[in-house]
């Protein structure tokens, strides 16, 4: 019953299939409520000139033409009438997965407690929409954790937390949010709040007004939570629940609005952005979503920015935010959303085969609600077209575009594109995408990645020694890492310089003031890179960006 499993399930239904929809829930409110979401807002692009909201369909029924605010609770009940409207929809709720039965590629049956019974359920198609993907864990789906495609273990996107208070003056507020000298007044004294918790950062805190004067607070993440781990888990969940209460006690002596305000309650659970990545036909990977890839099996568009917050401790600053670049416009192909091991399984949410990175912009709500749909379309036309997802991957395009046809019918908003990345031009942006790749440079909402600044040497190695540990572990030492850290200082990079970092970190010799001469003699660096390094001069961040991925190659390459 997450949002994206109830699109999927609604999809199907409405095309003809009889659908089952198991959850261990009590009612269709999944993370939304447990987690107290209250707001959500579609993607939108302009293709073509023309602004294009990409989230329609499903997601229009469930949160309207535009998102915004909602009522999570009114939310659970809006869905369960819909559910119960539905003529081809059972629902199975309180129920848990056992086992799953597989015969070659094909998944024939799982097997599920329901009413203190253990029932065994046959179909055509499966889609698992649970947020950890339990029934592909029944399947032997491989899958990775968190950060592990980087090689970074016990790393996760930080986890949200979202409360309510009571006895809010919602006029008051609305008439702040008005002014904006007034909301600026607002964020410079939320400033100083004192947090209780290291670990928690509080910014861009939201307040979403909710029915009898209650909203919920939206905006305290909890980094450095290894979700993998319960007792970690339990721990945050209880120091984020104190920091809630510490704040609610700020706001009611900081802001008129909350004079009268009292903690109302948390979530039960905190809303986990990333846990595992299942391996897909495809995986999706940040140079897709960068270079606005426009995939010829596409089941779903997608905007929004790729984002390595996770990357950032919470000590640094509550305003700072590290997003790796912004697409106009990408695809998801349906690939992606198809487990490699099975033809008839389908896979929904933010656990489908996207690269860690890519995940913080194609697992989005959003986004995976309308994949969820057109996971949901995608059963219906195999049913009628007698084939499994997996065989419709490899269709010709004579039947794939009828597919995307079926797609668009059903209210998917589907069109063909033709977006260049700003930067593809730029010598430097191979480079680039493969220190993006692994979260090391950020060019922001505005895609700048400062190609024409001067570097500091810490820029030079900091870069190499992230690099390596990330994507040739093995190249990496610490009489490397003794050999360069000396340069780290916040010195100008010059041109001999960035020679001597370069000569050390691949352990060859030089004699002092030699340098260039002597990286010159080697041939290893390509003339026109060396060209760009004059010795007495100050090196830019672009010819920064190739040297590393340079170095690093040679490094492999030994």
């Amino acid at each position: 019953t997450e949002p994206e499993g109830i699109a999927a399930a609604l999809a199907a239904a409405r095309i003809g299939l009889r659908t089952l929809i198991v959850t261990q829930d009590g009612d269709p409110g999944s993370y939304i409520k447990s987690a107290i979401i209250a707001y959500t807002s579609p993607d939108y692009a302009f293709i073509n000139g023309k602004k294009t909201n990409l989230n329609t369909g499903i997601y229009t029924e469930l949160f309207g033409d535009t998102g915004g605010n909602f009522s999570y609770l009114d939310y659970v009940a809006s869905v369960e009438q819909i559910l119960k409207e539905e003529p081809n929809i059972t629902v199975w709720y309180n129920a848990s997965f056992l086992a799953a039965r597989t015969e070659g590629s094909i998944v024939k049956s799982v097997s599920v407690n329901h009413g203190g019974q253990t029932k065994e359920i046959e179909a055509q198609y499966f889609i698992d929409a649970t947020e950890n993907g339990d029934v592909l864990v029944l399947c032997g789906v491989p899958y990775f954790l968190g950060s592990e495609d980087l090689n970074i273990s016990n790393s996760y996107t930080p986890v949200m937390f979202n409360f309510v208070i009571s006895n809010v003056s919602w006029d008051e507020l609305q008439n702040i949010s008005k002014l904006s000298q007034s909301r600026d007044d607002f964020s410079t004294v939320l400033r100083q709040y004192p947090k209780y918790i290291s670990k928690t950062k509080i910014s861009n805190l939201s307040i979403i007004g909710q029915p009898d004067n209650d909203v919920v607070i939206s905006g305290i993440r909890m980094h450095q939570v290894n979700v993998d781990s319960r007792e970690m888990l339990r721990e945050a969940f209880d120091d984020a629940m104190t920091e809630a209460k510490m704040l609610t006690a700020f706001l009611k002596t900081a802001f008129v609005p909350f004079e009268n305000c009292e903690f109302k309650t948390g979530p039960s659970g905190f809303y986990i952005p990333e846990y595992r990545h299942f391996e897909g036909r495809y995986t999706l990977t940040v140079e897709d979503i960068l270079e606005n890839r426009n995939f010829p099996t596409k089941i779903v568009m997608a905007s929004g920015p790729v984002d390595a917050e996770k990357f950032i401790s919470a000590e640094i600053s509550e305003d700072y935010t590290y997003i790796l670049g912004n697409p106009e416009v990408y695809s998801i192909p349906l690939e992606c959303f198809i487990p490699k091991k099975y033809d008839n399984l389908m896979m929904a949410g933010k656990k489908a085969s996207f690269s860690s990175l890519a995940s913080t912009s194609a697992g989005r709500m959003t986004v995976s609600i309308t994949a969820g749909q057109a996971l949901g379309v995608t059963a219906a036309y195999c049913s009628l077209n007698n084939m499994t997802p997996a065989e419709l991957c490899s269709a010709d395009n004579k039947v794939f575009e009828d597919y995307q046809k079926f797609l668009r019918r059903s209210g998917i908003t589907l069109t063909e594109f033709d977006v260049k990345n700003p930067n593809e031009g730029h010598w430097a942006w191979p480079a680039v995408k493969e220190l993006v790749k692994y979260g090391l440079v950020a060019g922001g909402m505005d895609n700048d990645y400062l190609f024409d600044v001067e570097a500091y040497q810490e820029n030079l190695v900091t870069l190499i020694l992230n690099l390596l540990v990330k994507a040739a572990p093995e190249e990496y030492s610490l009489k490397l890492d003794n050999r360069i850290r000396p340069y780290s200082a916040e010195d100008l990079l010059t041109g001999d310089k960035a020679c001597e970092i370069v000569l050390k970190t691949l352990d060859i010799p030089f004699e002092p003031g030699n340098a260039y001469l002597t990286l010159k003699e080697k041939n290893l660096i390509p003339d026109e890179i060396l060209q760009k390094l004059n010795p007495d001069s100050g090196v830019t961040m672009d010819c920064v960006y190739v040297l590393v991925k340079l170095i690093v190659d040679l490094l492999k390459a030994q």
